[in-house]
This record gives structure tokens, sequence and C-alpha cells, in this order.
């Protein structure tokens, strides 16, 4: 994500807040938990329509959403830049995707805030967003910089967290990657007293061959 100045964000954070509130309260029941991919979309909808809107001088939704990408629109006029929000946009999206799983586990509706699926629902909501954008915007400035916003923060999301997660998963219960002959592994590391992983790219091994 590109590193917006340090005062660029509390505006931006406060209505990230605001919104991340709404989502949570409407998936207060832990038999909802799926539905946050729904209620992402329809939150990215609506800062997506609303940004474009204020391009065209027209007005932002009238909900939590497009007070945030009023917020984004309006922060950014600082570099004087066409589509400078990009960045700023980003940052929001990366901030709400963290902020409504934490609000959830702070709550004791989830016992965690990332788990496989959670991820997998993010990650769906962000892809189909990005697709809706292109099918519903013409080939304009705008709608490309919002279509490359929700894959860039989806490719983020899987390399800054995902990643991380996985490896978690390997360690605990093995890797599932045997019967490819390249792969990569996990070696252990430690730098300055913090310990972790590291992956290294493996030329060949032995496939080992479906359990019978």
């Amino acid at each position: 994500m590109p590193y917006i100045p340090p005062q660029n964000r509390p505006p931006i954070d406060r209505h990230v807040d605001a919104l991340a509130d709404k989502i949570a309260d409407a998936l207060g029941r832990n038999d909802q938990t799926a539905e946050i991919s729904v209620l992402y979309r329809k939150a990215f909808a609506s800062i997506a329509d609303s940004i474009a809107a204020l391009e065209r001088g027209q007005g932002p939704t009238e909900d939590e959403a497009g007070a945030l990408a009023a917020c984004i629109v309006d922060t950014a006029k600082v570099y004087g830049q066409k589509g400078g929000w990009t960045g700023e946009l980003n940052y929001a999206i990366t901030m709400l995707i963290q902020a409504v799983p934490y609000r959830l586990y702070r709550r004791g509706v989830w016992a965690e805030c990332l788990r496989y699926w959670l991820h997998a629902q993010t990650v769906g909501a962000l892809t189909r967003t990005a697709y809706d954008i292109h099918e519903r915007f013409g080939n304009d400035w705008v709608g490309n910089g919002l279509a490359g916003v929700f894959e860039d923060v989806k490719d983020e999301l899987k390399r800054r967290v995902n990643s991380a997660y996985e490896a978690a998963q390997i360690t605990k219960s093995g890797d599932c990657y045997n019967m490819v002959p390249f792969h990569t592994r996990l070696v252990p590391i430690e730098k300055d007293g913090v310990e972790g992983y590291i992956e290294i790219m493996l030329k060949h091994h032995e496939p080992e061959g479906p359990a019978t």
C-alpha cells in the first residue's frame, strides 16, 4: 500500500471507524460471519460510486461509505494531482478490512481475527468489486484507478497477511504441496531476537504421491 503522510491518516481513520462499526454491528451474531463479504461489497461499491460522483462534480452517497469517500478525495487535494486519491483510498480500504474483524474479535463475537474463510470472503469482495467497476464504468481514468486500487489491496493482503498465516498453518499442520517437482519450503530464521520463517525455492524433489 502507499504509505500516505501521517497527517492525512486521522481524518480518514475517523470515517473508517464509523463504517467499520456499522458493518460490525450488522454482523453481531456468529451465524452471520460469512456475510462480511456481502457487506464489504456494498460498502466498496458505495465508496467507488461516491468518488466517481465527486470527480463529476456531484455529491457522494449519504451514508458512512459516502462520507469516507468524500474525506478521501478532500484529503488528497493537497497533492494537486488528478486522481491523487488512489493512495488514500488504498489506505482506507486496507484499514477497513482490518478494523471490522478486530471489532468482532474484541466484542467476543469471533474467537480469532483471521481464519482462511475470512481471507477468502475478503478477497472475493475485493476482486468482485474490481470486476463490478470494470463492468459499470467506461474506459476512463476514474474507473481504471478505482479497479486498480481494489486489485492492489487484494494482492497486498495476500503478501503481507495471508502468506504469514499460511506459514503458521504449515508449521502447525504440515505442508500440502508434496506431489509437485518444484515448491517452496519454510526455513526458521532469527534476526535481532525476532523469530520467524523465510521461504526457500527448491529446484526439484521426488513427489511423494497421494496417500493410500
